[in-house]
């Protein structure tokens, strides 16, 4: 009996890689075997395969995706982009909270790229930022959604301002309520500048905070008993800027500008 697609492609790495390699454009056999570092003889038989199932079609010695292919290859490499981001940090992402991702977010999310999972300490939980830091100090923007306060926000926002860095900040009510009791004078030297766009969120939030800085992201979750495990997530490439950027409005529309105190 005749193999369905499914079964074909994921019976054959070699099917598969080829398919992927046909999504650039038409390719002549030997870049084919160059590419998948095989036979001739090794190769034609899946080449055939893949032509009975008219997900290619060949000119002369030249291959290329039919239009079915194409559709099928595109899905496919969502599909690879998926498992590659939450199957290679599954430890991480599969216990610890992601649902306060919005659904169309949640999807796009593998289209942002590998991240880093790091762990902290209690001694080092702000120092181990200094990296970051310094790129964010050199970047163009810093927005933010928190629920922990470092103890040196004023230093940081100032010279935030000083190196002309685009600030815009969500904190949730518990965030708000110790800058008032603990650091009032900071804090309203930090909203008088006017240089500072902060917004109060109304409810707690489900994570511990969110940055995105110098096309990086900055993501600390709660596992799901709702703790902190000193653990964090960066991603760092372009694809951030967007999806960062449609996370942070996704907040910041749901809370009120703060004008004074």
């Amino acid at each position: 009996m005749k193999k369905t697609i499914v079964e074909m492609l994921l019976a054959s790495e070699k099917r598969k890689d080829v398919l992927l390699f046909l999504q650039d454009g038409p390719k002549e056999m030997e870049a084919l075997l160059k590419s998948l570092n095989t036979s001739r003889t090794g190769l034609l038989p899946q080449m055939k395969m893949l032509k009975e199932s008219h997900l290619i079609y060949q000119h002369r010695d030249t291959y290329q995706l039919t239009t079915i292919g194409k559709l099928i290859t595109a899905e496919m490499t969502s599909f690879l982009r998926a498992v590659e981001m939450y199957g290679g940090n599954y430890e991480y992402l599969g216990t610890h909270n992601i649902d306060f991702i919005p659904a169309h977010l949640l999807k796009k999310l593998p289209e942002i790229g590998l991240c880093n999972i790091i762990e902290s300490t209690m001694l080092d939980m702000f120092d181990s930022e200094i990296d970051f830091i310094e790129k964010a100090m050199k970047s163009k923007y810093w927005f933010q959604v928190t629920s922990i306060l470092d103890p040196l926000f004023h230093e940081f926002y100032m010279q935030m301002i000083d190196n002309n860095v685009d600030v815009s900040m969500v904190i949730n009510p518990q965030v708000y309520n110790k800058f008032k009791l603990n650091h009032y004078n900071d804090f309203k030297e930090i909203i008088d500048t006017k240089l500072i766009s902060l917004y109060l969120y109304p409810k707690d939030l489900e994570f511990v905070s969110f940055i995105l800085a110098d096309e990086c992201i900055n993501l600390k979750l709660l596992t799901h008993k709702n703790e902190y495990d000193l653990k964090k997530m960066i991603i760092c490439n372009p694809a951030t800027v967007e999806w960062g950027k449609e996370l942070f409005e996704y907040y910041r529309k749901k809370s009120t500008l703060i004008i004074e105190i």
